[in-house]
C-alpha cells in the first residue's frame, strides 16, 4: 500500500481514537449510545471500540508502542501523544499489510455507522462562523 495511504488510515484512526477514549468506553460512550437511542449510534460506539482495541493489540507486542497506547490513554488530547501513535501506526502498517487493511476496513465500517457523529464536541473560543455538515441531533445549545 502506498505511503499517502497508509498516513490517511493512520490519521482517520488516531482522529476516531482521540473521542473515544475522552469518553473511554464503558462509562460516557456507553451513555451517549443510550441518549442516541439509536442501532446505528450503538454500531458507531462498537466499531470506535473495534478500533481501539485493536491498535491495542498490535501495540502490546512491544513495550515502547505500548507505553504510547497508555500515554494515549491517560492524555488523548496530547498532540505529542498523536503525532507518536500516528508515526507507530505509519510504520507498522508499512510493512503489515493484513493490519493495514483490517484497520481499513473498521474505520469504513466506522464512517458507514456515523461514528463520527456520535461524540460530544465542544467549541471554545471566539467562533465567527461554524458550518456543521450532516445532521445535528440532541440536546443542541446555540
Amino acid at each position: 500500500m502506498d505511503a499517502n495511504t497508509i498516513a490517511t488510515i493512520a490519521s482517520a484512526a488516531v482522529s476516531l481514537l482521540i473521542p473515544y477514549l475522552k469518553s473511554f468506553g464503558e462509562g460516557l460512550a456507553k451513555k451517549a449510545g443510550e441518549e442516541i437511542g439509536s442501532k446505528s449510534g450503538e454500531t458507531a460506539l462498537s466499531k470506535a471500540k473495534l478500533l481501539y482495541e485493536t491498535v491495542k493489540a498490535k501495540f502490546s507486542a512491544k513495550p515502547d508502542m505500548a507505553k504510547t497506547i497508555k500515554a494515549l490513554e491517560k492524555s488523548p488530547d496530547d498532540g505529542d501523544t498523536q503525532a507518536t501513535v500516528r508515526f507507530q501506526l505509519k510504520d507498522t502498517m508499512a510493512t503489515d499489510e493484513s493490519f493495514t487493511l483490517e484497520l481499513a476496513n473498521i474505520l469504513k465500517e466506522a464512517s458507514e455507522a456515523g461514528v463520527d457523529t456520535i461524540f460530544h464536541t465542544t467549541i471554545l473560543g471566539d467562533v465567527q462562523n461554524l458550518v456543521q455538515m450532516g445532521n445535528v441531533y440532541g440536546n443542541v445549545k446555540i
